[in-house]
C-alpha cells in the first residue's frame, strides 16, 4: 500500500521530525515570550547599555530600538535567529530524500516497482513541504497560546503571520539540500554544501547590512530574501516571498532533471 503512496509514507516517515522541530522550537519560542514580561520594565537600562555597542551588531541582529515593543523583543530573541536553526532541520530531510534511501540501500527496490523516478522526487518532496507547514504550525501554536498567558493579544496575527514567513525560507534550503544531494551523490557531502550555502548566506546578509564591502552581494544569499522585521511590523513582502519559492522551483526542477539521468548504487 505504501508504494502506492509514497507521498502519505514518507509524511509519515518524518512525523518525529514534526513533532520534534515543532514542539522543540515551540518551547524555545514560549520561553522567550514568558521572559518578556520579566525584562519589559528594565527595557530602558538596557536600550542604553546597548547603545554603547557597535552599529554592526544592531544590524547583525535586529534593531535594538524595537526590544521594548512585544514584537520587537520577538524578532530579537527568535525570528532574527530560528531559521538558521531550522535549516538543519531542511537540509538533513531534504539530504535523506533521496540519498537517504540510497545509503540504505532501498532506493533501487523502490524504482523497481511502477514508480517513475520523476513521481519519486516529487512525492517525497511534497511530504517535506507539508512537513514544514505543520512544524510552523505547531510553533505558531505554542507562540500564539503562550502570548495570551501573558496577556499579549493585541498582534496575535502578525505572529502568526511572521512564523509562516519561514516556510518560503525552509523550502528553498530544503530544496537546495536536496539538488546536493542528487548532483553529489553522497550524503554527507551534501549536508555540507547545503549547510555551508544556508549558514553562509545568513552570515553575508547579516553583515553585508554593517560591511560596506559586502554590500553589493547581499542580494546573492538566500537570506536576503527573508525579512522577519517586515512580517511583524509591516507585513509579509510577497515578492521575496515569490523569490524563495522561485528558487524552490528550480532546485527541485535540477533535481528532477539531475535525477532523471544519474545511475542509482546498489
Amino acid at each position: 500500500m505504501w508504494l502506492r503512496n509514497l507521498f502519505t509514507k514518507t509524511l509519515r516517515d518524518l512525523r518525529s521530525q514534526i513533532l520534534g522541530w515543532g514542539i522543540g522550537a515551540g518551547l524555545l519560542g514560549a520561553m522567550v515570550i514568558f521572559l518578556y514580561p520579566a525584562f519589559k520594565d528594565q527595557m530602558g537600562a538596557m536600550l542604553e547599555m546597548l547603545k554603547s555597542y557597535p552599529p554592526a551588531l544592531s544590524a547583525f541582529f535586529g534593531d535594538f530600538n524595537q526590544m521594548p515593543f512585544f514584537l520587537g523583543w520577538l524578532n530579537i530573541e527568535f525570528y532574527s535567529y530560528g531559521p538558521p536553526i531550522l535549516a538543519i532541520f531542511a537540509v538533513v530531510v531534504g539530504t535523506g530524500l533521496v540519498a537517504g534511501e540510497e545509503e540504505k540501500g532501498t532506493l533501487d527496490l523502490l524504482l523497481s516497482h511502477p514508480i517513475r523516478r520523476w513521481r519519486l522526487v516529487a512525492d517525497k518532496f511534497a511530504a517535506f513541504a507539508v512537513a514544514t507547514v505543520l512544524i510552523m504550525a505547531l510553533i505558531a501554536l505554542f507562540f500564539v497560546s503562550s502570548s495570551v498567558m501573558i496577556g499579549e493579544t493585541s498582534q496575535l496575527g502578525r505572529m502568526a503571520l511572521a512564523t509562516m514567513n519561514i516556510v518560503p525560507i525552509t523550502l528553498a534550503g530544503g530544496a537546495l539540500a536536496l539538488m546536493a544531494s542528487v548532483l553529489f551523490r553522497s550524503r554527507r557531502l551534501a549536508n555540507l554544501m547545503a549547510l555551508a550555502v544556508i549558514i553562509g548566506s545568513y552570515f553575508l546578509e547579516s553583515l553585508g547590512k554593517a560591511v560596506d564591502v559586502l554590500e553589493p552581494y547581499r542580494p546573492i544569499a538566500l537570506f536576503h530574501y527573508y525579512d522577519s522585521y517586515a512580517a511583524l511590523f509591516e507585513g509579509l513582502k510577497w515578492g521575496d516571498a515569490g523569490i524563495l519559492l522561485a528558487l524552490t522551483a528550480l532546485f527541485f526542477a535540477v533535481s528532477l532533471f539531475a535525477f532523471q539521468r544519474r545511475d542509482i548504487a546498489v
